[in-house]
């Protein structure tokens, strides 16, 4: 198997890696743009010693990861989570509320995990990685990479749990 041109990289992933560290680096002074092209500038250097049959969405994943925890230890800021994606559809106005309550108290307690939970997760329930994709850009087995999404769902979970009571 060959690897796809640099270029076709750059197409297929642009969007979704952009996405991925705008909601690791969001409500700090960080620019998800500038950390994107730093990912893909620190992958065009890297490319050349990649092997034919390597998982690149994985592995320039793995380049923002590593792009974003920098920055983030540098910047000394807590980061949080926004899912700003489109709804396909318009709640009940009275449905939308109720969901914005929840999701908002869902994006606050993301920003309390620790990176490598935060980063699981987005990248598990947000970006629809396996957890193999997840343990490649963690640098960790696969079972680590399940306990880190596992673990913040049951935190959540029991975050969610404490708030209905």
């Amino acid at each position: 198997m060959n690897l796809p041109r640099f270029e076709t990289l750059i197409e297929r992933h642009h969007d979704e890696i952009y996405r991925y560290l705008w909601q690791m680096l969001r409500d700090t002074h960080l620019d998800a743009q500038d950390f994107t092209q730093e990912t893909f500038m620190r992958a065009y250097q890297a490319y050349g010693r990649l092997r034919p049959d390597s998982n690149c969405r994985a592995w320039l994943y793995k380049i923002a990861t590593n792009c974003a925890y920098t920055a983030l230890r540098r910047s000394r800021r807590e980061v949080s989570l926004d899912d700003d994606l489109p709804a396909d559809g318009l709640p009940p106005p009275e449905e939308a509320v109720v969901h914005n309550l929840v999701l908002e108290d869902i994006r606050q307690f993301i920003d309390t995990l620790p990176l490598k939970q935060r980063a699981a997760v987005i990248m598990r329930h947000i970006d629809g990685f396996e957890y193999n994709e997840i343990a490649q850009t963690l640098d960790c087995s696969e079972e680590a990479a399940r306990a880190h999404v596992s673990l913040a769902v049951r935190k959540l979970r029991k975050e969610l749990d404490g708030q209905r009571r």
